[in-house]
């Protein structure tokens, strides 16, 4: 090693040469020196903040696939082509397929009878086969899918034409950049000049383990509230955040308590009625005492949706199984083209109860890039 190399070259040295070599180093007095005289080296130039993409590391992210979303308040949406159609397609961490609406009874072929589980219950739907999807830059064929219903709805007088779902967003890294209405889906790579993921949002976010729901899927949140905890779905898809009756007595709610708040009605497939309470002292991750305001309601489980979601950046990284988010910044609500959240749609979220039979061979939901990346932003 160098320093072994080098106590040795003066061990080796003749007095003379030994005593030069310290004088030039002013580590003795020697003569015609009135004082040691150190060596002063300038401090290293400062690191360059490393170039940044969609506000990431650029040189820490590959297989970049973006996407507009078309609000920053309510429920997010996305520009999609499904087959050779273009519209708009919902946003949800928690369904589990690509969700697919069928502008008539032949558009999709009915593959078999599924059974689901939605926030509001059991209920029953069809698996059938999305050839092509498109997101800006990003394609996948084949694609394994859940009948939502016959009829497109519209946003304005474009045709939503379904809910990217969880085998698509599951693949990435998914930077959910509300103030910037912007989502970007990425692999990470590694090297020597990249920070830890969790530094990416900056020295004010948070960081949370993802936690499985009950057929594995890393999609909750740890959520506490004084000292009782539960499990919440992160859940864009959803207006606002919602606690089933379960979860509510388990943070200690009682029937009493939830009289004296707001009566509520959320459309869910089939009308749900709640009650509206309000938390001052919800801790999560590093945050303490947050406001979050819930609807307690009959669902099978409990999800953290826009109301807290809205003005921040959350960064889904799902193959590390870790959640990082900003703080909100401040700035008006701006609820774009999107008015109602995915919960109003018949079978939104759903999770599959039985397991459909297999998808076609060579079926995959990891978009490919095209060759015609969508432009790149100014680094910022």
């Amino acid at each position: 090693m160098w320093r072994n190399t080098w106590l040795t070259s003066l061990t080796d040295m003749s007095p003379r040469i030994l005593r030069a070599g310290l004088c030039a180093m002013g580590i003795m007095s020697c003569a015609g020196s009135t004082h040691a005289r150190p060596i002063h080296h300038p401090p290293p130039p400062p690191e360059a903040a490393p170039e940044l993409l969609y506000g990431l590391p650029a040189a820490c992210i590959a297989h970049v696939i973006t996407a507009p979303l078309l609000t920053n308040s309510g429920s997010p949406i996305i520009p999609v082509t499904f087959n050779a159609t273009d519209g708009l397609s919902y946003i949800s961490v928690t369904q589990d397929r690509v969700g697919v609406y069928a502008a008539t009874t032949h558009d999709f072929p009915v593959e078999s009878i599924v059974n689901i589980k939605t926030i509001a219950g059991e209920d029953t739907t069809y698996a059938t086969t999305l050839n092509t999807l498109r997101i800006n830059n990003g394609m996948a064929e084949n694609v394994p899918a859940l009948l939502e219903g016959i009829g497109l709805p519209h946003i304005n007088t474009r045709p939503v034409l379904g809910i990217i779902g969880y085998d698509v967003l599951g693949n990435y890294d998914v930077l959910f950049d509300f103030p910037a209405r912007r989502m970007v889906l990425f692999l990470p790579r590694k090297g020597k000049a990249c920070p830890p993921m969790r530094d990416w949002l900056g020295a004010d976010s948070t960081a949370l383990p993802l936690l499985p729901d009950s057929t594995g899927r890393m999609t909750g949140v740890a959520l506490r509230v004084g000292e009782r905890t539960v499990r919440m779905e992160i859940e864009p898809g959803a207006d606002i955040s919602s606690l089933s009756r379960r979860d509510a007595r388990a943070l200690g709610l009682t029937s009493a308590m939830l009289h004296a708040d707001m009566h509520v009605r959320t459309n869910a497939g089939k009308i749900l009625n709640g009650r509206r309470h309000h938390f001052d002292n919800v801790t999560l991750g590093t945050w303490q005492n947050l406001g979050l305001d819930v609807n307690v309601e009959k669902t099978t489980y409990s999800v953290l949706g826009m109301n807290f979601l809205r003005r921040r950046q959350v960064l889904m990284a799902f193959p590390q199984d870790m959640i990082f988010m900003t703080p909100q910044q401040d700035m008006p609500d701006d609820r774009g083209q999107a008015t109602h959240g995915v919960l109003s749609t018949r079978t939104a979220i759903a999770r599959m109860v039985d397991t459909p039979p297999p998808p076609p061979a060579g079926s995959s939901t990891l978009l490919a890039p095209t060759d015609s990346p969508a432009a790149q932003p100014a680094a910022h």
